[in-house]
């Protein structure tokens, strides 16, 4: 019965994968070509802009509120939204911020390098430049990966691409099991097993198709746990987490407003954070915060005594209230629910960050996978479109 379904369902199944493969083939060879280099881009950005990107480790690292009074009489209309504050030794410290200029219409330059050891600003540039200058190419790729460079529509772009290819993904799974052969005999995997090879001493076409066919089983679930998390990182608060939230159980934000409200400087918030991290059994401290435009809270990340984004499931993340002192909301990589780990998995997943360099190194052979799989795929249906033309009667 399973094999008589799976016969019946198939012409349907083979078309949805054709043309969801056509409709995102563009799209799809972006992606994947940006997201192989953007795995590394922070490496190649800093080869490409060294005087910006390097600077002696300082004996004592200034406190957080001491940059950031450094940074504001240097620049006083910074309003500062991000400081990775604590950088791998001989990196400079990194700042993001948004200004508005009034009467200027060239970019601001909004992503700032401070000196470690001084706080002094060494470069700057602006983080929506484009394009393939060396200051801006890695952002601008980067930007193109995530959002097509088209801003919030461009993510939708993203999210909804992300969900057909998770969906695709599936059927295109299916579409290589055998036919009259149910799961449960020992035919099933043995001829199974013969698409995972890919016949070198076919014809060529046949050989575009097996190497289709195979590279994508052997990296099937990479491919799908990119898509998936594709559409986290693009619709988070839109779709992902409220849908997992609805199918899976998850626990509430971790808090503390057990002590009596007062409001704290951002170093002693800083220090907060990472008490609040140490009690649930993570040692490192901050390296890196984002402060809320209004100056109410302080979102502390990258937990990491070397400055280096951890592998597996990354860093703790704190937000304190400024104004009382109490943490408002506490995300602690490995705990929760299974809803929260699902979660908390797509971003290391996507970046490959979750295996270590190993695992970067998948995810940039996948990017490019990605690229392959979508040539073959229309040079597959360019084949098929040929010979039906040619089967069909001349009017």
């Amino acid at each position: 019965m399973a094999a008589l379904t799976l016969k019946t369902v198939r012409p349907a199944l083979v078309r949805l994968h054709r043309y969801t493969g056509l409709l995102l083939s563009g799209i799809l060879f972006v992606a994947g070509l940006t997201g192989s280099i953007s795995v590394f881009r922070t490496e190649i950005d800093t080869a490409l802009n060294p005087d910006l990107f390097h600077a002696p480790a300082p004996a004592h690292p200034l406190p957080l509120s001491t940059l950031l009074a450094r940074l504001k009489a240097q620049r006083p209309e910074a309003q500062v939204t991000a400081l990775l504050y604590r950088p791998p030794a001989g990196h400079a410290i990194e700042v993001y911020s948004s200004e508005t200029v009034a009467g200027r219409k060239e970019l601001v330059e909004n992503e700032i390098f401070l000196d470690p050891a001084t706080g002094r600003i060494q470069g700057m540039r602006p983080t929506e430049g484009c394009c393939f200058n060396h200051r801006a190419v890695m952002s601008f790729l980067y930007r193109i990966h995530y959002s097509l460079d088209l801003g919030q529509t461009g993510m939708w772009i993203m999210g909804v691409s992300a969900m057909l290819w998770s969906i695709d993904c599936v059927v295109g799974l299916i579409l290589t099991f055998p036919l009259h052969q149910p799961a449960r005999r020992q035919t099933f995997w043995q001829k199974w097993g013969k698409t995972w090879t890919i016949g070198l001493r076919r014809s060529s076409i046949r050989i575009t198709f097996d190497l289709h066919r195979a590279v994508s089983l052997w990296l099937w679930l990479v491919l799908l746990g990119i898509a998936i998390s594709g559409v986290a990182l693009a619709l988070e608060d839109e779709v992902f987490n409220p849908v997992v939230r609805t199918i899976l159980p998850t626990d509430p934000p971790m808090t503390v407003t057990q002590v009596t409200p007062h409001p704290v400087t951002i170093d002693q918030a800083e220090s907060l954070a990472a008490g609040f991290a140490r009690t649930h059994g993570h040692a490192e401290r901050p390296a890196a915060v984002l402060l809320d435009p209004d100056g109410a809270t302080a979102l502390f990340y990258l937990f990491s005594n070397d400055g280096i984004d951890p592998s597996g499931l990354g860093s703790p993340m704190v937000t304190i209230d400024l104004r009382t002192g109490l943490v408002t909301d506490g995300v602690m990589p490995g705990q929760g629910a299974v809803g929260n780990l699902v979660m908390q998995i797509q971003p290391p997943w996507h970046s490959g960050r979750i295996g270590g360099l190993a695992g970067r190194l998948v995810i940039c052979l996948s990017g490019l996978v990605v690229c392959m799989l979508t040539v073959t795929g229309i040079m597959i249906w360019q084949r098929k479109r040929q010979a039906m033309q040619m089967r069909l009667p001349s009017l």
